[in-house]
């Protein structure tokens, strides 16, 4: 093939490519609280339009720039993070969002590398990236891309998640405003809305990309394997998947069994995650009759 007409093929594929870029739209969306805007904005590295929700002690709506991007600032009286990350989803409206909390420092290219993994992967809606902690190591990644279902999304961390916005709307799917920081059960919400999204015929990637750095403090959650953390296990397996919550529960028990072994036993962390399910039945069953009427 002559040189000129390989440099015209592949000047073509890379029009073609940016055109597809460019046709495509990012919004981070960000939760936090009590924080200011410019210093927030500033600190995490934001580079793309976002939402953001600051929840503290006032309720109002404001447009901020970060460089030439558009930033919705909402400040909200609400409380717990899967209500705040409901928020977002809510007055988003680019085409792909990107979960994110206020530890996070992007990557100056964050926003090329989003957008090209999504248009590379059409079939796909929602992308998992990676994220390296700063003070320590964050996770272990596996080290090729690869579909994922039920078992490994349990794996998945909500600074992870990248999503088309309309099928997320299309499909109704929200966060478990019982899951999460600040809410009913402290952890899980991530999980619980992927499981959420597989069960509605939505196709998960993840690729060994990183999008973000990630300051790791003190957990906000984890307090060590204490009779909450276990009821909260097992209410989170239930509303992951109530037909499969009980392997689920029996699965963990053996697994972390070396874990827990000096503090409580087999049974003992059983009937925990087991009251964990009733709870959550209960509940869900409660919320339901009162949307019912």
């Amino acid at each position: 093939m002559k040189p000129r007409l390989v440099e015209e093929i592949c000047s073509t594929e890379r029009e073609s490519r940016n055109g597809r870029l460019s046709k495509l739209k990012l919004q981070l969306l960000i939760s936090t609280m009590c924080q200011n805007d410019s210093e927030l904005i500033k600190r995490m590295n934001v580079n793309s339009a976002a939402v953001v929700i600051n929840q503290g002690s006032d309720e109002s709506v404001r447009e901020i720039s970060a460089g030439p991007n558009k930033v919705t600032w909402i400040n909200s009286t609400d409380r717990g993070l899967s209500k705040s990350r409901n928020h977002a989803i809510k007055h988003a409206t680019a085409d792909i969002c990107l979960l994110a909390d206020d530890d996070e420092v992007f990557a100056n290219n964050c926003e090329s590398i989003i957008l090209e993994q999504f248009s590379q992967n059409p079939e796909y809606d929602i992308i998992v990236f990676q994220v390296e902690g700063i003070e320590k190591k964050f996770k272990d990644y596996y080290p090729k891309e690869r579909s994922l279902g039920f078992l490994y999304s349990m794996k998945v961390s909500s600074v992870e998640i990248a999503f088309r916005l309309n099928r997320i709307k299309e499909k109704g799917i929200k966060f478990n405003e019982l899951f999460g920081a600040g809410a009913k059960y402290s952890a899980g919400e991530e999980n619980i809305f992927l499981f959420d999204c597989l069960r509605r015929g939505m196709k998960i990637k993840y690729v060994p990309v990183k999008i973000a750095d990630l300051h790791i403090g003190d957990s906000t959650w984890f307090k060590g394997y204490t009779e909450k953390y276990f009821i909260d296990k097992g209410a989170i397996f239930t509303a992951m998947s109530k037909s499969c919550s009980k392997l689920l529960i029996l699965q963990f028990a053996l697994r972390k069994y070396k874990s827990y072994a000096d503090s409580m036993t087999f049974r003992e962390v059983t009937h925990l995650m087991f009251k964990g399910r009733r709870e959550y039945l209960s509940v869900k069953d409660c919320k339901n009759q009162l949307y019912s009427k």
